[in-house]
């Protein structure tokens, strides 16, 4: 054997015993509970973010309201309450309806990141492409306002469903009424 085979045994060996020895057991223990804990650490943030509201604020770019990722039950429920005021025979019934749908539509784009004094300029705010419904929430907004606007405006039941039609497009959009 040759001094360089010596040498690469000798080291080989005390290297085992290195491995071998209390400390590295230690060393190796601490890393180990450091990787758990960040992967529980990754788990618990993913968790708490929510992983499908990061992957829709990747795609649409916009932060996106709880309601839209985990309370779209409570989303729902208030939906089927200003839907069913179309079930009345009563016109003042059909402008509240979309009066609300209005409101509930552009707080949520409000609390997207689109911001603005009122609806009108949240819904103009958003830029062409980030939300598909865009263009039914702006007719069914300008419907609104001649509701609000107009003192002696007559709305027909149709054209209020039209109106919750486009609202609900937008709603479809984040899946909360699938």
């Amino acid at each position: 054997m040759n001094i360089l085979q010596k040498l690469m045994v000798q080291l080989y060996e005390e290297s085992m015993v290195f491995y071998n020895s209390p400390v590295f057991s230690l060393i190796k223990f601490a890393i180990g509970i450091y990787i758990i804990v960040l992967i529980v650490d990754v788990v618990l943030l993913l968790i708490q973010r929510g992983v499908g509201g990061n992957l829709r604020e990747f795609t649409i770019g916009a932060d996106l309201p709880r309601e839209l990722i985990k309370k779209k039950s409570k989303l729902k429920n208030k939906w089927g309450k200003i839907r069913k005021r179309l079930e009345n025979d009563n016109e003042s019934e059909y402008k509240a309806a979309v009066i609300e749908a209005d409101e509930l539509v552009s707080d949520l784009i409000g609390r997207m990141g689109y911001g603005g004094k009122d609806a009108g300029e949240k819904i103009k705010n958003v830029p062409a492409g980030h939300l598909e419904a865009i263009e039914e929430i702006k007719e069914a907004h300008t419907l609104k306002n001649k509701i609000v606007l107009e003192e002696d405006f007559k709305l027909s039941r149709e054209e209020a469903e039209r109106a919750l039609e486009k609202y609900e497009k937008f709603l479809h959009e984040f899946e909360v009424l699938n």
